[in-house]
């Protein structure tokens, strides 16, 4: 049997603490009160969608959301790396769960900025972008896995 690779579940891992530290950078913001010290490289859009209604979700600043998830999607993806299986479940499965999850919820901030707040924050861009290539990892693990497994898993 051939042994699978372990780089998309590295490369998950890596992308997910890119994500962590970009989430972290818009919590500390968010926790200092003063967005008006948020660096933007580009566009100019990061206070104007940072100081938004849209920027809570239940009270709950969306940074805060980011971290979580990041925190979760890089613990999944580093247990990935010596673990097939947390509680009887594939971790594969589970990370391609939370990727989706995240890559859904990224589209509909995504959403907002354009469509609804008339502005781009560029971390926000990057989360993205990041939790897209989470997902990506994470579904050719996951058929990685299916593939070693001869489609059953």
């Amino acid at each position: 049997m051939i042994e699978r690779s372990l780089y998309p579940r590295m490369a998950a891992a890596v992308l997910a603490l890119l994500g962590l530290l970009d989430a972290g950078y818009l919590s500390l913001e968010r926790l200092l009160g003063d967005t008006g010290g948020l660096v933007c490289p580009i566009g100019g859009g990061c206070v104007t969608v940072q100081s938004s209604t849209y920027a809570t979700l239940l009270g709950v600043p969306v940074a805060f959301i980011g971290v979580t998830g990041y925190a979760a999607l890089l613990v999944l993806a580093l247990l990935s790396l010596s673990n097939d299986r947390i509680a009887g479940v594939r971790i594969s499965t589970l990370l391609l769960a939370l990727a989706s999850v995240g890559v859904l919820f990224s589209l509909y901030l995504s959403y907002l900025q354009v469509g609804v707040i008339g502005a781009l924050c560029y971390w926000c861009v990057v989360s993205a972008l990041l939790e897209l290539g989470i997902w990506g990892r994470a579904l050719l693990d996951r058929r990685l896995v299916r593939a070693e497994r001869g489609g059953s898993a």
